[in-house]
């Protein structure tokens, strides 16, 4: 994930990760614990609800409230609200921030680039059940095989030694 999204001084480009895979599997948690890890990577981090374009828009008015001042927000439409989030992350002094697309799983619903800044900078994550209907470079998240892999994500979590099955 460090490869594909982390901010690149020298590459100029708008970096897209798609992490797909069945319902409940992690990856919502895996976006969070990335921007978590990665926090002082960026200079901002927005986390949008994209299971319907109404969660979207409503995350896009979250998001506006602290990029826009309060007189030109209460002024903009949902579509006014969209340029004025796009012109801003656009900026060319802007280039550090990550936008976490959550849930975006009905893809014939709306369209999700209507949403994207027009930025050739930036990094973007998109999590979905149908990684193959999203363009970006895709990560399928899957359940783990091993009872070791999954003890050894509890221990680093938990931040405990040595857990073993059955403790």
């Amino acid at each position: 994930m460090e490869a594909i999204l982390k901010p690149n001084e020298l590459l100029v480009e708008q970096r897209r990760l798609v992490l797909g895979g069945m319902g409940g599997i992690g990856k919502t948690q895996l976006a969070i614990a990335f921007a978590e890890r990665h926090r002082y990577s960026y200079e901002s981090i927005f986390w949008l609800n994209a299971t319907s374009s109404k969660t979207l828009q409503a995350s896009l008015h979250q998001l506006a409230q602290h990029i826009l001042p309060p007189d030109e927000l209460k002024h903009c439409d949902d579509n006014q609200l969209i340029v004025h989030v796009s012109r801003w992350l656009s900026e060319t002094d802007n280039t550090r921030w990550l936008l976490i697309f959550d849930n975006y799983d009905e893809p014939d619903q709306y369209q999700i680039t209507k949403y994207y800044p027009h930025a050739s900078h930036g990094s973007i994550i998109i999590t979905t059940r149908l990684p193959h209907l999203v363009r970006g470079a895709v990560i399928k998240v899957q359940h783990l095989d091993r009872l070791e892999d999954s003890l050894h994500i509890l221990e680093t979590r938990s931040e405990r030694q040595n857990v073993k099955s059955g403790q």
